[in-house]
C-alpha cells in the first residue's frame, strides 16, 4: 500500500546503515514510518511503499520497502529552499521562487535554467547555484529509482550509491560483475540478476566467466575441497548456464590463462586455496629445515617422576613416550579420542618445558584454538591463557593479522588444541606467522569431523609422515568406565552392542519417527525441567538444518514452547527473536569481538537493537547484522566442533542420510560429558557408522613431499 506524507523528523538513525524511524504528518496526524531513507528533505511530501505492522514495544508502524519524493506542499517546498542546502536563498527569494513558478518549481529548475530568469531577485550565480544544486539532487533521485525499477531494495541501492557515487549507473551498466568484487553483499547471484535486469546476454563472455568462478567456489566451500576435477566443473557451469559447452571451455580457458584460477592436470583450483596449500607447505618445510632444540633424556625423566607425584597422576604410556619425546620435535601431532588423555598431556607439556627452560609464568608459551569455547576450555584445563588462532594472530577490525610472514610470534613454543577444525586458509595464516626458531604441536582427534572450510589439514599432516606423530590409544584411568566413551569406540570399530543402552547410565536411546519426534522431545526437556534443571545446560545437535526435524523447526519449537518472555521482540523476514534467546554468531565480526560459532543469550532488545552475553562480553547487535545470527537452541554438529555439553540431545533418523556418515556421528556423540540421549532410528545409526566417507580434494601432502617449493611449482 501507499502512505503520501510530509517528512517532519528522524527520532532514531542506525549508526551503520540507512536504516531510520521517521515521522511524517498526513493531513493532520502523524504517523511513524521505518525503512531505509538515505535521503530525505524535512518539509517535503513523499510517498512510501509498504505496510502497516504492530511493534511490540513501539506499536503501529508503517514499515516502507521502498519510497520516492511527491509534490511538494507550498509551505514544504518554502522551507525546503530556504534550508541551508541551498546557499544564499533565504525564506524571501525562496517564497519568490515558488510564487513565480508554482509548487513544480523543482521540476521546472532542473529541466530548464532560464526558468529562473522568471524569479526576480536571483542574481547570475545564485541562478547558477541553484540549479547545479537542485540538479545533483535529482540526479541522486534518478539513480535510486532506475536502481528501485532494477529489483533493488533500498538497502542495496544505498550500498550501490555509497560506493560509486554519480557513476553508480554509468558502472554497473558497464559491468553489474564488478559488484561482486567492489560492494559486500553481492555476490554473483545477485550481481547475475542486476545484469539480466539490464538486459546483458545470457551467453556475455564476463557472465560465463564469473559464473564459472562461482561454480567453482561453491563446489569447494560447500564440500571442502580444495579443487575440483574439470568435468565436475564443467557439468556444474553447465547445469547453471544451460549454454553451449564450448563457450564455457572458452572462457574457462580464459580465466586459467589470466592466471585467475589454477589448472594443474585438470584440477581446477581457486587461486587463494591453491596459494594456501603451497604457502603451507613452504611454511611447514621451512619449520623442519630450523634444528630443534634438544633436551637430556634423563632430566626430562626426573621432571616427568616429579609431576606425577605432585600432581598425583600416572600417565599412559603413550601418554609418557610423547612427554618424553615431543620437545624434540620441531612440529609434532598428538592425536587421540576422547578419554585419552589430551588435556592431560597438554598440561604435561607446559610443566615440562616450563622446568627445562627454567620459565615461572610461561610467557614464552602459545596455546591456540579454532574456536572461542575451545580457547576458553584450554585455558580453564590448563590454568594458562589460550586464545582463538584469530585472536592470537591480532586479527584486526578490517580483517588484518598483526603476525605474519613479515612479524612472526614471540613464542618459542605454540601448542594449537582442536587442530581437526583448521582449514587450509586459516592453517596458511598460522604457519606464515611462526618464527622458525620456534616449535609447533598440533593436538586433535583424527577421526573428528574435518574442518568446515576447505582442506584435509590435520589429516594430510599425519598421512604426509613427515612429522611425528603420537597416537593416544589408552583410556585413561578416570574415564575407563564412561559408556560415552565407549559408544564412541563403538562406532569407530562400526560396530555397536545393544546393550550399552539397556545400561541407563550415560547413554540413552529412545525410538523415535520424526513426525512424533517433537512430541518426543518435549517430554524429555520437560522432564529435565521438572528436576529443577536449566535448558541452558542441554545442547540439541543435528544434522540439517530443513525439513520437520531440521535445525531450524526445532529451533522454532523450543523458542515457542520454552522461552516464555515474548513481551518484547525483533522481527526479521525470515525469524524472531525474544530476551532469553539463545543465538549462535554465524561469521567473524572482529569489530564487536564475536566469532564465528560463538553463542550467547539475547538479555534485552531495544532501538532495533539486541544485547547479547557472549560468554560475559555484552554485545549490541543491529538489524543490518541480524543476518549473521540464529537461534542456537539445536545446531549442526559442525558447529559443536571444539565444544562439550553437559547434556547432549542427538536425532538419527534416515532422513538425515545425506549427512549421516561415521565422522558426524562419532564427532556428535563426543560433544557430551555427562548424558548423552540419542533418538530416532537405531537400526540408521549401525547402517550410517559402516558407511566409506571419501576424502576431500587436496595437495597438501603432494606439496609437502616436494620440500623445494618455488612460486612457479605446477604452473
Amino acid at each position: 500500500m501507499e502512505l503520501k506524507g510530509t517528512y517532519i523528523q528522524t527520532i532514531f538513525k542506525a549508526n551503520d546503515s540507512s536504516f531510520r524511524v521517521i515521522l511524517i504528518k498526513v493531513n493532520k496526524k502523524t504517523y511513524t514510518i521505518s525503512g531505509n531513507f538515505p535521503n530525505l528533505e524535512e518539509g517535503l511530501n513523499y510517498k512510501f511503499i509498504g505496510d502497516f505492522v504492530e511493534h511490540i514495544k513501539y506499536g503501529k508502524q508503517f514499515k516502507a520497502t521502498n519510497y520516492q519524493k511527491d509534490e511538494d506542499s507550498t509551505n514544504g517546498l518554502i522551507n525546503y529552499l530556504a534550508s541551508d542546502k541551498f546557499y544564499g536563498i533565504g525564506k524571501k527569494l525562496a517564497t519568490n521562487i515558488v510564487k513565480t513558478l508554482g509548487n513544480d518549481a523543482l521540476k521546472k529548475i532542473s529541466e530548464d535554467k532560464t526558468n529562473l530568469d522568471k524569479v526576480k531577485g536571483l542574481t547570475e550565480a545564485k541562478k547558477t547555484l541553484l540549479y547545479e544544486t537542485i540538479k545533483n539532487i535529482n540526479e541522486i533521485d534518478d539513480i535510486y529509482i532506475a536502481l528501485y525499477n532494477l529489483g533493488l531494495t533500498n538497502k542495496m541501492a544505498t550500498k550501490l550509491y555509497d560506493e560509486y557515487g554519480i557513476n553508480t549507473l554509468a558502472i554497473i551498466k558497464n559491468n553489474p560483475y564488478c559488484l561482486i568484487y567492489d560492494v559486500e553483499g553481492f555476490g554473483f547471484k545477485k550481481a547475475d540478476n542486476l545484469a539480466l535486469n539490464l538486459g546483458i546476454e545470457k551467453d556475455n563472455p564476463n557472465r560465463i566467466k564469473e559464473a564459472i568462478l562461482y561454480c567453482l567456489d561453491e563446489l569447494c566451500y560447500k564440500d571442502g575441497n580444495v579443487f575440483i576435477y574439470i568435468n565436475d566443473l564443467l557439468k556444474e557451469v553447465n547445469n547453471y548456464l544451460e549454454l553451449n559447452v564450448d563457450l564455457i571451455n572458452k572462457s574457462l580457458s580464459n580465466l586459467i590463462e589470466n592466471n585467475r584460477i589454477k589448472n594443474i592436470n585438470d584440477n581446477i583450483y581457486p587461486n587463494n586455496l591453491y596459494n594456501a596449500e603451497f604457502n603451507c607447505a613452504n611454511s611447514l618445510n621451512r619449520l623442519l629445515k630450523y634444528p630443534s632444540k634438544k633436551y637430556d633424556d634423563k632430566l626430562i625423566d626426573n621432571i616427568l617422576k616429579d609431576i606425577e607425584h605432585k600432581e598425583n597422576i600416572k600417565y599412559t604410556n603413550m601418554q609418557k613416550t610423547a612427554l618424553q619425546q615431543v620437545l624434540n620435535d620441531k612440529v609434532a601431532i598428538i592425536t587421540g579420542g576422547p578419554g585419552t588423555g589430551k588435556t592431560t598431556i597438554v598440561k604435561g607439556i607446559i610443566k615440562l618445558y616450563s622446568k627445562l627452560n627454567k620459565i615461572k609464568e610461561n610467557p614464552d608459551i602459545l596455546l591456540l584454538a579454532p574456536t572461542g569455547r575451545a580457547a576458553k576450555r584450554l585455558k580453564e584445563s590448563c590454568n594458562l591463557e589460550a586464545y582463538t588462532i584469530h585472536r592470537g594472530l591480532g586479527y584486526d577490525y578490517n580483517g588484518q593479522f598483526t603476525y605474519n610472514s613479515d612479524n612472526f610470534l614471540p613464542y618459542s613454543l605454540i601448542i594449537v588444541d582442536e587442530s581437526s577444525m583448521i582449514d587450509i586458509e586459516l592453517a596458511n595464516k598460522l604457519l606464515s606467522a611462526i618464527n622458525p626458531k620456534s616449535s609447533l604441536i598440533f593436538i586433535g582427534d583424527e577421526n573428528q569431523l574435518p574442518s568446515v572450510g576447505p582442506g584435509e589439514f590435520l589429516h594430510d599432516l599425519i598421512a604426509s609422515d613427515l612429522f611425528k606423530t603420537y597416537r593416544l590409544n589408552e583410556i585413561m584411568r578416570q574415564a575407563n568406565n564412561s559408556n560415552i566413551i565407549k559408544l564412541a569406540n563403538m562406532v569407530l570399530k562400526q560396530n555397536i552392542d545393544d546393550s550399552i543402552f539397556k545400561a541407563h547410565d550415560e547413554v540413552f536411546f529412545y525410538n523415535a519417527f520424526p513426525n512424533n519426534f517433537k512430541t518426543l522431545l518435549r517430554r524429555l526437556l520437560d522432564n529435565y525441567l521438572d528436576k529443577g534443571n536449566d535448558l541452558k545446560n542441554i545442547q540439541i545437535l543435528i544434522p540439517l538444518y530443513s525439513g520437520i526435524c531440521g535445525i531450524d523447526e526445532i529451533n522454532k519449537f523450543i523458542q515457542d514452547n520454552y522461552n516464555l518472555n515474548k513481551s518484547i521482540c525483533l522481527k526479521t523476514k525470515e525469524k524472531i527473536y525474544y530476551v532469553g534467546d539463545k543465538v549462535l554468531q554465524l561469521q567473524n565480526n572482529p569489530e564487536k569481538g564475536i566469532m564465528n560459532g560463538d553463542i550467547g543469550y539475547i538479555i534485552d532488545i531495544f532501538d532495533d537493537t539486541l544485547g547479547i552475553d557472549f560468554n560475559g562480553k555484552i554485545v549490541r547487535i543491529t538489524r543490518a547484522d541480524l543476518e549473521n545470527l540464529t537461534l542456537a537452541y539445536a545446531i549442526s554438529v559442525h558447529k559443536s566442533q571444539g565444544s562439550e555439553y553437559e547434556n547432549v540431545i542427538f536425532p538419527i533418523f534416515n532422513s538425515y542420510s545425506i549427512m549421516l556418515k561415521k565422522k558426524l556421528i562419532y564427532t556428535a556423540i563426543t560433544r557430551a560429558k555427562k548424558k548423552l540421549i540419542l533418538v530416532g532410528d537405531l537400526e540408521t545409526l549401525k547402517n550410517k557408522i559402516k558407511y566409506k566417507e571419501k576424502l576431500r580434494n587436496s595437495s597438501l601432502i603432494n606439496f609437502l613431499a616436494k620440500k623445494e617449493l618455488t612460486p612457479y611449482d605446477f604452473l
